[in-house]
């Protein structure tokens, strides 16, 4: 099978290259896609938007796996699995259409509101004009609506007095000016949940660190302070836990892949915090997004390529965690 591999290239350390990747890191990709037995063709979506749909057309590869994403406007990470639908080329991950709705944080929790999952109140400006929508209780924190990688998050995004809400609201916005979430700060641990199509539900994470909150210096400039762990979980808490996950990619229409972020609370409730149908998939030391946890329940990288590509002939039977549809 000929995979061409698209992928933004990290070019600095800049918060707008957040999300790109190493050239190195996109080798070690390509390495494991040709250890599958398929050829691997590295296509770098920077530069001439009309020089890569003439590339592609001329290649016709038989699926991309695709990394990449636009770098700019609330529909980016969109942007080229909409170019590659257009074309009529098989991706990996989900729709165009699924990855618009999980990058707009407000109404993705919207979404999985409406089916059962807990999420934070919260409210959506869009201006300084734009009052709260709903009331809500301190503290909050405040973030770019449309951003990940905790883009746009400090410490000083967690607000504990009202006086102070609107210049932090001011502040953000005008460095994110498609829209600001205001929502209520929950107390707890950061767990996020991987789920490769069928598989299941990778072994939950958890981000343990001393700070107040898993911001972008946190997770970028200084990840030696975070250890990625399984989380100690009740069977109370941890039921939740699958219920919560599977609920949240079946309403927001995830496929092929992805990451869900959740904040458990020292009371054991689960609350839903965003939705990541595109996670990283570099290879790193003790930060894995998905290969980490893969290996939990016996999956090598090679094999969870594999699966991303569709090739679920290679992958163990009854690694992964489901539930009965019933159940959810």
């Amino acid at each position: 099978m000929r995979v061409a591999l698209t992928y933004n290239e990290k070019r600095s350390p800049a918060e707008s290259d957040a999300e790109f990747d190493s050239r190195e890191a996109i080798g070690s990709i390509a390495a494991l896609v040709e250890e599958l037995g398929h050829e691997a063709i590295l296509i770098d979506v920077n530069g001439s938007l009309a020089s890569l749909v003439e590339r592609l057309e001329a290649l016709a590869p038989d699926r991309i796996l695709n990394l990449a994403e636009g770098e700019r406007g609330a529909f980016r990470e969109a942007f080229y699995p909409a170019l590659f639908e257009q074309l009529g080329l098989a991706h990996t991950g989900s729709s165009a259409s699924a990855l618009a709705v999980c990058l707009d944080k407000t109404l993705a929790k919207r979404i999985v509101a409406a089916a059962r999952v807990r999420v934070p109140r919260g409210s959506l400006v869009r201006s300084l004009g734009d009052p709260l929508e709903v009331d809500v209780a301190m503290p909050v924190i405040v973030k770019p609506n449309f951003e990940g990688s905790s883009k746009g998050i400090t410490a000083a995004s967690v607000v504990g007095e009202r006086r102070s809400l609107w210049p932090v609201i001011a502040d953000t916005l005008a460095r994110y000016p498609e829209g600001v979430l205001v929502e209520q700060f929950v107390p707890g641990i950061d767990v996020a949940v991987g789920w490769v199509e069928g598989l299941g539900l990778l072994p939950p994470i958890w981000y343990r660190h001393d700070a107040a909150i898993y911001d972008f210096a946190l997770k970028h400039a200084s990840p030696e302070h975070v250890c990625v762990e399984v989380p100690e979980l009740s069977a109370v808490t941890a039921r939740r836990l699958d219920v919560a996950a599977l609920r949240a990619f079946e309403a927001l229409g995830v496929t092929g892949y992805g990451r869900v972020d959740f904040r458990i609370t020292p009371e054991g409730e689960v609350i839903f915090l965003e939705m990541n149908p595109l996670p990283s998939l570099t290879l790193t030391t003790g930060h894995d997004e998905l290969y980490g946890v893969a290996a939990r329940v016996g999956l090598s990288p090679c094999a969870l390529i594999g699966a991303i590509l569709g090739d679920r002939d290679r992958l163990p039977r009854g690694l992964g965690r489901d539930l009965d549809r019933d159940a959810v």
